[in-house]
């Protein structure tokens, strides 16, 4: 018992003692050895290497669809247009904003899509995803439309602005 125990503690000792080289091993001739290539083309679609230098792209035909909710869509919309508010407000300070911003609010065409919008909002719970989808472009308009309204009015205030791109 003395003996195992005597042995396991010299193995021990050993086994911390020993030095560790620091370098990672070298290579062996059979790894630095280029890989073998073929002569014939394998069956299958992946003969050959593919570039992309030839690839044109267009944004207008290479439409990739959006695998969100409609729900999602919508609210991302809307959240656009808060933040386009919330900025130009942050860019000419509350009391310039508020009156072209009230001024706004009183247009007849914004009246109207705020009705619409409501409407739409109402309507929204009861309608099925495909329906929703349907009406994605529609909220996308009216949202640029209303938007559209509200540089306007700032145009006239003389604090011309730009549309950002919707998302």
């Amino acid at each position: 018992m003395v003996c195992l125990a005597v042995g396991g503690l010299l193995l021990a000792i050993f086994w911390l003692t020993r030095r560790v080289d620091p370098r990672p091993p070298e290579a062996s001739a059979a790894a630095l050895r280029p890989a073998t290539s073929r002569t014939a083309p394998s069956s299958g679609p992946s003969t050959g290497v593919r570039s992309t230098a030839g690839l044109k792209l267009d944004r207008a035909e290479n439409l990739l669809p959006d695998h969100r909710s409609a729900k999602a869509q919508k609210d991302e919309v809307v959240k656009q247009w808060g933040e386009f508010l919330k900025t130009e407000k942050a860019r000419l300070g509350a009391e310039t904003f508020d009156p072209v911003a009230k001024r706004w609010l009183e247009r007849p065409r914004l009246k109207a899509l705020i009705e619409e919008w409501k409407a739409l909002e109402e309507a929204w719970p009861e309608r099925s995803e495909q329906e929703r989808d349907g009406q994605l472009p529609r909220i996308r308009a009216m949202w640029t439309e209303a938007m559209s309204e509200f540089a306007a009015e700032l145009a006239a205030a003389g604090h011309p602005t730009t549309l950002p791109e919707p998302r």
